[in-house]
C-alpha cells in the first residue's frame, strides 16, 4: 500500500504543486480556523468577520450565518469522501454519506470565490477550478528541513492540516473556533446536532502536534467559558465583547440541510 501511495504522489506532482501559489500568500496576517464543535451554538458568526476564515474540514457552510464570515479556504481532506459507499467499503473505513456529499458538492459549485482543498483520492470524482488537491505532505522544495510536515504527521486530521496550511500560507496567528477538544472543560457533539453536548475530557489532545506548531505560529483557542491546556485560550466574551447566547440547531441550520444531515444515522439532528 505504501508503494502505491508513493507512486500516486509521484504521478500527481503537477496537480499537487498547484498549492505552491499559497506559500506566504497571507504573511503576517491572522485568521480564524473553524471546527464543528458544539460551542459554536453560543457564538454569533458575524463576530468573526474581521479576519479571514478557514474551515477545518467541517460543515460550517451549512450554517445560516456562513455568509457573514470572510471564509476563503475550506479544508475537506478525508480520503475518498465523495465516493459512493459500494466503492469506498473496499478501500477505507469511512462511511459514505451520499446526501451530505451531494449537498457539499453544490456548495463547491455555489462558491467559486472560495478555495476547497480535497484529498487527492477525490480527484477522479470532483473537478472544479476552485478545488485544489493535497496528499500526505506539502511537496515544495522551498520548505526548510525543519518545516512542520518534516517532523510530524501534519495530515492526520483536518485540524492539523488546517493549521499546517495556515503556517504554509504565512499566517502568524490563528484563532481556533469550535475546536472544542482544545477546551477545558471540553464538550463532544457538533453544533448542527441537537443539544448542548456532553462534557468529555480529552487528555493531551494533539499535544505533540501543537508543541511543534507553536514554533511557527501563535495559536489561541476561543472557548465558551473555559481555558486550555497547552495552547493560549480566550473566552468568546473576552475576544468579541459579546455575551454568549445558546441557540438550538434548528435556529442555525436551514430545514433542508437538517433533513440532509439527518440521513446520516451517526448524527443526532432531531
Amino acid at each position: 500500500m505504501k508503494s502505491l501511495k508513493d507512486l500516486l504522489m509521484m504521478l500527481a506532482q503537477s496537480e499537487l504543486s498547484k498549492i505552491h501559489k499559497y506559500r506566504d500568500a497571507h504573511k503576517g496576517e491572522s485568521c480564524y480556523i473553524f471546527g464543528d464543535g458544539v460551542s459554536i451554538k453560543w457564538f454569533e458568526l458575524d463576530a468573526f468577520s474581521s479576519k479571514l476564515s478557514i474551515s477545518a474540514g467541517g460543515l460550517i457552510p451549512f450554517h445560516k450565518s456562513f455568509s457573514c464570515l470572510n471564509a476563503k479556504y475550506m479544508m475537506l481532506t478525508e480520503p475518498f469522501w465523495f465516493y459512493p459507499g459500494f466503492w469506498t467499503k473496499y478501500v477505507t473505513d469511512s462511511t459514505s454519506m451520499p446526501y451530505i456529499q451531494q449537498a457539499y458538492r453544490q456548495i463547491i459549485c455555489d462558491n467559486p470565490d472560495k478555495q476547497f482543498f480535497l484529498n487527492l483520492s477525490n480527484f477522479p470524482v470532483v473537478r472544479s477550478k476552485n478545488v485544489s488537491y493535497v496528499f500526505r505532505d506539502i511537496s515544495d522544495d522551498h520548505l526548510a528541513e525543519n518545516f512542520i510536515t518534516r517532523r510530524i504527521n501534519a495530515f492526520h486530521g483536518s485540524l492539523r492540516f488546517s493549521i499546517t496550511m495556515a503556517i504554509y500560507m504565512g499566517f502568524d496567528h490563528v484563532y481556533l473556533v469550535g475546536c472544542d477538544y482544545t477546551h477545558i472543560p471540553s464538550r463532544s457533539l457538533h453544533w448542527y446536532e441537537k443539544g448542548q453536548g456532553v462534557f468529555r475530557p480529552i487528555a493531551d489532545y494533539n499535544k505533540d502536534f501543537f508543541e511543534i506548531a507553536k514554533e511557527f505560529v501563535d495559536i489561541t483557542t476561543i472557548t465558551l467559558d473555559g481555558t486550555s491546556d497547552f495552547i493560549n485560550a480566550v473566552t468568546y466574551k473576552e475576544h468579541t465583547g459579546r455575551e454568549p447566547m445558546f441557540r438550538e440547531n434548528t435556529e442555525l441550520v436551514d430545514d433542508r440541510y437538517l433533513k440532509t444531515l439527518a440521513t446520516w444515522p451517526g448524527y443526532a439532528i432531531y
